[in-house]
């Protein structure tokens, strides 16, 4: 109960921190990029007229369908519908708080000031903050995928399976990390039957190991009680996956609407942007693990060297521009590539060593996990961004956060936690300056635009 009122707090100092800047918000522009399609849908869904449907919405009708809460207020508005946004920003923090506490007892660091702090900051990572008030998909997408989430690592699979069900409703690719974590428990069980079987420690067990595959394959006896093991703890998540696979399928893309725009296309470079995006914004883990990481480096130059030439031939041959990245100047992301990228040839080179560090500290920063949940979660970050064309920062948000929640803390001090603080408020206001102040003329709207990330 104490943990609960104390996240409570946590939320209620978040929504009186935010309430202004959400007004100011609100007073400037009711409609920003993508909001042009969100609200009028949202408005339809709040005021039950289901029978509308813009076809150039690409998501599932989640966010849409959880307006309806607005309805019985008579609260069916612009300022209505960004306040589901601002409202689930709030319930994130305390989603954040427990998640990250139970994280931190895991390491046997029982500190609720640090759990609670860290909740903050993780709450107020600029992009995810600044679509906390507007009518997106995000925010509210990643608190369904918290919810899930945390009823997963209590092993409480149907609760989980249903707040997993509406996180895919809400945006489909979070059927990635439903499957992660099914995947997770799957691994995890097969660990436990075969160390049962051979009668040996559970740490003794490699997931890696050819020989447990192996005698898992021979011995039918094994791999029944497997399989059993596993449809028992995992079935509620197939559910969700084997009929999202026959969408897919059946519909030939994994998006709604205008499909030409969202054309799957292998796009490796996408995990360079992310690493360097997460080493970035987890700057406070970042500056406690770059000597030892540039110390590794230094120590296995070849196997670096032989990585940078492989990145290299990557980044020249598999660097896709998606032309909505060149030409909508109301993202960061257009001025970015403009500037740099698209500028200077050599700066995507030169920008490959970098990248290697970052992956190497995300590497090393998810060591003290279990190897099943690293595993599954590379290749779930993996499926997530690489199979995107266009380079949009949201798509990193939930896999920012997972990263965020899972890695060691700097149990010495707080300062350096309170200093990453520090910058996302700098960041924040920075952002939402250029947001009040940047006018940008369309000749296809009226209103004027505006630059968000």
């Amino acid at each position: 109960m104490h943990d609960f009122v104390w996240s409570l707090i946590l939320s209620l100092l978040f929504l009186i921190y935010s309430l202004p800047l959400f007004v100011r918000v609100y007073a400037t522009t009711q409609m920003v990029i993508d909001e042009e399609f969100h609200l009028k849908q949202g408005l339809h869904f709040c005021n039950k007229r289901f029978d509308v449907w813009d076809n150039k919405i690409t998501t599932f009708p989640g966010l849409y369908l959880f307006s309806l809460i607005l309805n019985p207020f008579n609260f069916c508005s612009v300022l209505g519908l960004r306040l589901i946004s601002l409202v689930a920003a709030a319930v994130n923090v305390i989603l954040l708080y427990i998640i990250r506490k139970s994280q931190l007892e895991k390491l046997k660091i029982n500190n609720k000031t640090m759990a609670a702090l860290e909740a903050f900051t993780i709450a107020a990572l600029p992009p995810l903050y600044f679509f906390s008030h507007l009518y997106y998909t995000d925010t509210l997408s990643l608190t369904m995928v918290l919810v899930f989430y945390l009823y997963w690592q209590r092993g409480n699979h149907l609760q989980a399976a249903v707040f997993a069900a509406a996180s895919v409703l809400l945006r489909q690719t979070n059927v990635i990390w439903v499957g992660m974590s099914c995947a997770c428990t799957a691994l995890d069980i097969i660990v436990g039957d075969y160390a049962n079987f051979k009668k040996i420690p559970k740490r003794a067990v490699n997931v890696l190991q050819p020989k447990l595959w192996l005698e898992l394959i021979t011995n039918f006896k094994l791999l029944f009680q497997c399989i059993w093991h596993i449809l028992k703890q995992c079935s509620f998540y197939i559910i969700i996956i084997l009929p999202f696979l026959g969408f897919v399928f059946l519909n030939k893309s994994i998006v709604l609407g205008d499909k030409r725009a969202h054309v799957a296309a292998l796009h490796v470079p996408q995990l360079f942007y992310f690493a360097a995006f997460t080493c970035i914004f987890a700057i406070t883990n970042t500056l406690q693990k770059i000597e030892t990481v540039l110390r590794t480096i230094l120590s296995h130059k070849l196997v670096f060297i032989s990585l940078l030439l492989i990145s290299l031939i990557i980044v020249k041959y598999n660097t896709l521009v998606h032309p909505y990245l060149l030409a909508d100047n109301r993202h960061y992301t257009f001025y970015i590539w403009q500037r740099f990228y698209g500028r200077y040839i050599w700066f995507k080179y030169a920008m490959c060593p970098i990248y290697l560090i970052c992956l190497t500290i995300i590497y090393q920063s998810l060591q003290h996990l279990n190897l099943n949940f690293i595993l599954m979660f590379y290749i779930a970050v993996f499926v997530a961004l690489c199979f995107q064309r266009l380079l949009e920062i949201r798509y990193f948000l939930i896999p920012f956060v997972l990263f965020r929640l899972n890695i060691k803390p700097n149990i010495r001090c707080c300062i350096p936690q309170w200093l990453e603080l520090s910058i996302y408020v700098a960041i924040n206001a920075l952002t939402f300056y250029i947001f009040f102040t940047k006018e940008i003329k369309w000749k296809d709207y009226k209103e004027s635009q505006r630059i968000i990330w």
